[in-house]
């Protein structure tokens, strides 16, 4: 029997990060779905720690030498069986309701694309800022049909998925909103989510510090809307847990470098959407 789901998780070196992911997965109140591991030849102890996982679904590992996030999201989706395709990073972590209740949006309201709003890893004001930051973002792409998602967590309609070609795997940056670009492109429906919320890992930013990354992001993204997704060859978007291990924070106060980013981009919602106040209100509410 088909399950529901098929959630696709690829990893590189995520010995640290994967279990707390499976044992999310292991306590959801929706169990119809399949779990497929996608390893990029990992150099840690992660095929070992997925494999010996307590998993309470039907759960299976498939190990790769291309080291690259499109391929072995691409490869799971060949190997999946179900009918709805769940792409999560290993770092991802969800609440016990998660799958519920995109099940209940995938059945009443039909969507070929769904994401949802994110959460931080953490308390820290700056870090739930910078979440805010991207649940703003994402509702002005689905409000405007740009291609801005996180590979953190992309549901697609497996018919729609192969048939916009799935990930590219020649792009560097950006393949999860290039997704995106080309569902919206085939008039495809897509539903962002105000909650649930998944648990989105800001490991990055803490362990190459704060400006770094964030810069990096801004420039990739600035370049994607200006000259498409084809980034410099010099630009290198690494994957893989252990380049995130060593954490270090920097003193930096997202909420002045971005107000004035906030207060313009409200205004254009305003503007846009006669439901513009109950939207930001969600985009800044930490539920």
């Amino acid at each position: 029997m088909k399950p529901y789901f098929s959630i696709i998780i690829p990893c590189l070196n995520e010995e640290h990060f994967l279990p707390n992911l499976l044992k999310n997965l292991n306590s959801q109140t929706f169990k119809d779905f399949e779990v497929i591991v996608v390893d990029g030849n990992s150099e840690d102890k992660t095929v070992k720690v997925a494999t010996e996982f307590p998993a309470k679904y039907p759960f299976h590992l498939h190990s790769t030498t291309t080291r690259n996030v499109s391929f072995q999201r691409n490869l799971g989706a060949q190997k999946a069986i179900g009918n709805i395709l769940i792409f999560f990073d290993a770092d991802t972590q969800i609440p016990k309701n998660y799958l519920k209740r995109i099940n209940q949006t995938f059945e009443k309201r039909h969507p070929h694309f769904l994401t949802t709003y994110i959460k931080a890893d953490s308390y820290k004001p700056s870090e739930k800022m910078f979440a805010s930051f991207s649940n703003l973002f994402l509702k002005i792409g689905e409000i405007f049909k740009l291609p801005f998602s996180y590979g953190a967590m992309q549901a697609v309609k497996k018919g729609a998925f192969f048939d916009v070609g799935g990930y590219d795997v020649t792009i560097k940056f950006g393949e999860d909103s290039e997704l995106l670009q080309k569902i919206y492109k085939y008039n495809y429906k897509v539903v962002v989510l105000a909650t649930p919320r998944y648990i989105f890992s800001l490991r990055r930013l803490r362990a190459e510090g704060t400006l770094k990354p964030l810069i990096q992001y801004l420039q990739l993204n600035f370049h994607i809307l200006l000259k498409g997704f084809k980034v410099p060859s010099k630009i290198i978007y690494q994957m893989g847990g252990t380049n995130y291990d060593i954490k270090k924070v920097e003193n930096v106060k997202y909420s002045q470098m971005f107000q004035p980013i906030f207060t313009k981009l409200k205004k254009t919602i305003k503007k846009q959407n006669h439901d513009a106040q109950e939207i930001i209100d969600r985009i800044f509410s930490s539920d």
